[in-house]
């Protein structure tokens, strides 16, 4: 595997890392949870207004799970694309540009939302994947 598929297939292999950890605290442990208990008492008695079937404690813990592996399939695709033939990315585009979108998206939400330990990981993984693109391009 040549150098420029390797930064790619760290970016993936670090989105996947970043999802599997992410996915490890949604299921176990507290680290994900709020540090008020009477907020997570709140959220288990509070239905949703598009249904009745879930509450809102249920769907935060739906909602992480499925980013979660989003990330972890995301990370997993890039990753695998890279090692099978990182020249992929040259001869198509819009593959890409799905790439760079994906990590961006993941960065901006970071970036509004979240906290510095998953930012710094995207940063990361944003600059790994576009130097390797760019290795690619020339």
């Amino acid at each position: 595997m040549n150098w420029p598929a390797t930064l790619i297939a760290l970016a993936g292999l670090l989105m996947t890392a970043l999802g599997a950890v992410h996915l490890l605290y949604t299921l176990r442990g507290q680290r994900l949870d709020p540090i008020d208990p009477a907020l997570i008492a709140a959220m288990r008695r509070t239905p949703m207004h598009i249904t009745r079937e879930t509450d809102m404690w249920r769907a935060w813990l739906g909602f992480n799970a499925s980013h979660s592996l989003g990330a972890i399939g995301f990370g997993t695709i890039l990753a695998g694309l890279a090692v099978s033939d990182a020249r992929l990315f040259a001869g198509h585009p819009l593959l890409t540009i799905w790439a760079l979108a994906m990590v961006t998206g993941y960065l901006w939400i970071a970036r509004a939302c979240w906290f510095s330990v998953p930012r710094r990981g995207l940063q990361t993984a944003l600059c790994l994947l576009a130097a390797g693109l760019l290795a690619l391009l020339r």
